[in-house]
């Protein structure tokens, strides 16, 4: 069954709209107190969606040109949560708007990256999960997600602060 890639660049404009009028919501001091995710700000998160959706790019690329097999998994939660932190560590002398400006342009590279991949592909299985789930998992349900967790965290505060 081939992707409609028109329904999921829909889903994934729409998941991006949602999360980047949040993180625009945001005050300074927002975007960098912690506590969003365990100890993570929102600065944080920026910057580990990026992460997942540079790599989504550089992914699709690797499909588009054949070379889906070279397509790097983590493969289980450990590895997964040492990758997370890796990429925290090397984001976290990065300012806020470092962060955001890298979250705006991982969101280019993805969305052009999947315009460019050819919807059969999408199809193709890459340890155990389709192209196009690999996709949606790093990017628009990643931002629906952390949207999610922003609105929870920011409900939060406005409960505690009045």
């Amino acid at each position: 069954m081939t992707v409609d890639k028109a329904k999921t660049e829909a889903e994934l404009h729409k998941a991006w709209d949602g999360i980047r009028r949040l993180v625009e919501s945001l005050s300074e001091r927002e975007l960098t107190e912690p506590g969003v995710v365990d100890q993570w700000s929102v600065k944080d998160l920026l910057g580990h969606m990026a992460f997942w959706a540079e790599k989504s790019a550089r992914d699709l690329a690797l499909v588009t040109e054949g070379r889906a097999g070279e397509i790097e998994t983590p493969g289980n939660d450990e590895i997964l949560n040492e990758w997370n932190k890796r990429e925290s560590e090397r984001r976290s002398n990065l300012s806020a708007t470092e962060l955001r400006d890298e979250w705006l342009r991982s969101f280019e590279a993805a969305a052009a990256a999947f315009r460019a991949v050819p919807a059969e592909k999408l199809d193709i299985d890459v340890k155990g999960w389709t192209v196009a789930h690999r996709f949606a998992e790093d990017t628009y349900r990643h931002y629906d997600e952390h949207a999610d967790q922003i609105r929870s965290w920011k409900r939060q505060l406005e409960t505690t602060e009045t």
